[in-house]
């Protein structure tokens, strides 16, 4: 092998891989910030809509087998926890102690 064959065999390969792998490793990125926004909206929209459970008559709350308190404990819940069904599962607890 001559020294010009040494050193062509030896150079840094420019095919854009690199910048191939940039590219994924933002896309990658950008589809996690979609998905993780998406799931924040969802998350807003179910707490509103959970919140007008907030206020109802006291035979709402004994229709659906809660308690005013219990609306109450679940609104305040954080917004990554899905008040409704923590509130259902609750719900499902004093059904089995009756």
């Amino acid at each position: 092998m001559t020294s010009l064959e040494f050193e062509q065999a030896h150079q840094p390969r420019n095919d854009g891989s690199l910048i191939v792998s940039l590219a994924g490793l933002a896309i990658s990125a950008a589809k996690a910030s979609v998905s993780g926004l998406g799931r924040w909206h969802k998350q807003r929209r179910d707490r509103a809509a959970f919140q007008t459970l907030l206020g109802k008559d006291e035979w709402v709350y004994r229709d659906l087998g809660i308690h005013r308190g219990d609306v109450e404990w679940a609104s305040r819940l954080p917004m990554n926890v899905n008040a409704a069904l923590e509130l259902e599962k609750m719900r499902n607890r004093s059904l089995r102690n009756w």
